[in-house]
């Protein structure tokens, strides 16, 4: 039994069934992404893909950043089509600006580690905006695509941990991802906790 691929195979699934869920909101007017924030959550992903693809070699470990880029790229259309723009906010500028450092580095560099560890400084910018809008109302985001994209990032940490060569930087992509998304599930039941009160 290969352990490793069970863990990789868990994560795009889960992975999966979470966009789907968010998606879903999208259709139903629950949500309403903004075309320009996922638009550049496409391109961070893509990027990460690549960077992370490159810094493991190794398909298993990077199966939620594949997932992942097909699933941002489809959320951007849906966001398009839905017709839902805005102009490009403050932190989105840091995204996008993190994101064209962290290429630029690979370029400069020749070093996918250093893109993926800078890019993950985007990815953190990117979750400021989310965490806000949650603490003003727990109901802007739906608690379930957030549970399951924190199994997701904790399938890929298992599986990183399963298959790891001892490269420490391979741990901060699937780490980071588990800390921020499992924080925004926690922080929309505190949310909705204190409400009640």
């Amino acid at each position: 039994m290969n352990v490793p691929l069970l863990f990789s195979l868990l994560t795009g699934v889960i992975t999966l069934f979470g966009y789907i869920v968010y998606n879903r909101g999208i259709f139903l007017g629950t949500c309403k992404p903004q075309a320009v924030s996922w638009a550049l959550w496409t391109m961070a992903t893509i990027l990460n893909l690549a960077s992370y693809l490159v810094m493991t070699d190794d398909l298993l470990k990077a199966s939620l950043s594949i997932v992942s880029s097909i699933a941002c790229l489809f959320t951007f259309i849906c966001a398009l089509y839905k017709k839902n723009y805005k102009p490009l906010s403050a932190i989105d500028g840091v995204t996008l600006g993190i994101g064209i450092i962290s290429a630029l580095a690979w370029w400069q560099f020749h070093s996918a580690v250093c893109a993926n560890i800078i890019l993950q400084f985007a990815v953190i910018a990117g979750f400021i905006p989310t965490y806000q809008s949650v603490w003003k109302d727990s109901r802007n985001e739906n608690l379930a695509t957030w549970i399951l994209f924190s199994f997701a990032y904790l399938s890929l940490s298992i599986t990183v941990l399963l298959r790891w060569n001892g490269n420490i930087p391979e741990l901060i992509f699937p780490l980071l991802g588990l800390t921020l998304h499992s924080a925004l599930a926690f922080l929309i039941v505190f949310c909705r906790c204190i409400k009640k009160r």
